[in-house]
């Protein structure tokens, strides 16, 4: 029972053993000490070199904040804003166009200016070497963006837009035409039964340059969408109302006659009656003046009104967003018969009779022969 409390026997090989094992220790502690210091010296030299570059950083970002030019610059460049582009996609693009000293030069004029947020995506016409507020104001005058404008009046007709459109991207006309036929392409709705008549919208439109027929003929058609659409039209009405408006923005002279013709086609349209109207006439066999012969309403067609009762199966022109509301709202009246007695100004008379018609009628010859002698006598002075 005594081991228990017994020293364990030491004898001098266990001596020389632990204190080579000491010896060791030391030695490895030291080694240890060496490269964790050797790596703090190395961290610290690293650091010290970020530290420096960092601060660097900020003495250059500081210095391209005063690099600006002074005058409103020189040369032309053409500049592309983008859609999607930010504040600083622009002011690199400007920077990389030489327009700009620096990039940060352009941003801090664009933040001190609230006026900046309606920059719009497109070509502009800019200089190099420009003083970035001057190149801010650049880009928010209209006048300097190169771009291709298209305005066609209201009243218009397929035809008329396509050659248009053919003048303005110096595309043939054949081409134009390809790209119209492709309607599912240009997104005209499903009603319109693939037919672009009456569906592109008269407007003023601004393109980028490089526009093809097919951008500018799908904004048209997106933009009559928009317009039916902000004015109530149900999908399945879409066509009969462009149709409607296209003979009232054919018939209407004033503003104030577009609802009250309105009312006249939905009688008609009411009872059944053929709407006899020389605007369609004119659509087959577009001719001057206002008359039509009895031959041209002879047309056998079903676009003649005179012939076929109800709409024609197109609209025969574009009408305007006016036209297009009075379409929806026509005036509340009786009358089954209107005629311009007077083309210069626009004068029209209604009747619900056939008889006070022919009056009417009759006030609209009177009128028309009067014309007529003056501009005759007119040349015969001028001869």
């Amino acid at each position: 029972m005594t081991d228990l409390f017994e020293a364990e026997a030491t004898t001098t090989t266990s001596l020389d053993m632990r204190r080579l094992q000491r010896q060791q220790r030391r030695a490895t502690r030291r080694k240890w000490t060496l490269v964790v210091s050797a790596v703090a010296v190395v961290l610290l030299a690293i650091g010290g070199s970020i530290a420096w570059n960092f601060v660097q950083s900020f003495e250059t970002d500081s210095a391209n904040v005063a690099q600006d030019y002074e005058g409103a610059g020189q040369g032309v460049v053409q500049v592309v804003v983008e859609q999607g582009d930010t504040g600083s996609d622009i002011a690199q693009t400007l920077y990389e166009a030489g327009v700009v000293a620096s990039p940060e030069a352009f941003i801090s004029e664009a933040r001190n200016n609230p006026a900046a947020a309606g920059i719009t995506p497109g070509y502009y016409f800019m200089q190099r070497e420009m003083k970035a507020e001057f190149a801010l104001l650049a880009l928010l005058d209209p006048n300097n963006r190169n771009e291709l404008t298209l305005t066609i009046p209201e009243g218009k007709t397929l035809e008329f837009y396509l050659q248009a459109i053919a003048n303005l991207t110096d595309a043939t006309i054949e081409e134009v035409e390809a790209a119209a036929a492709d309607t599912e392409a240009l997104g005209l709705p499903a009603e319109a039964d693939g037919n672009l008549e009456g569906w592109l919208f008269p407007l003023t439109y601004r393109f980028n340059p490089d526009a093809q027929p097919a951008d500018i003929l799908a904004e048209m058609v997106d933009t009559t969408v928009t317009v039916l659409d902000r004015n109530d039209v149900p999908e399945g009405d879409r066509q009969e109302v462009l149709t409607i408006a296209s003979l009232i923005e054919r018939e209407a002279r004033l503003d104030e006659d577009r609802p009250m013709i309105s009312g006249v086609i939905h009688n008609r349209l009411d009872i059944d009656m053929a709407l006899e109207l020389d605007s369609t006439v004119k659509y087959l066999n577009p001719t001057e003046g206002v008359f039509t012969t009895a031959e041209d309403r002879a047309i056998d067609s079903p676009y003649n009104t005179y012939m076929y009762p109800g709409l024609p199966p197109t609209p025969i022109a574009a009408p305007g967003e006016a036209s297009i509301i009075a379409a929806m709202n026509p005036a509340d009246h009786d009358y089954l018969f209107f005629v311009t007695v007077n083309t210069d100004t626009g004068e029209t008379k209604y009747a619900e009779t056939f008889e006070q018609h022919g009056v009417n009628v009759a006030e609209l010859r009177e009128w028309a022969q009067a014309r007529a002698a003056e501009e005759e006598a007119a040349e015969g002075s001028d001869g």
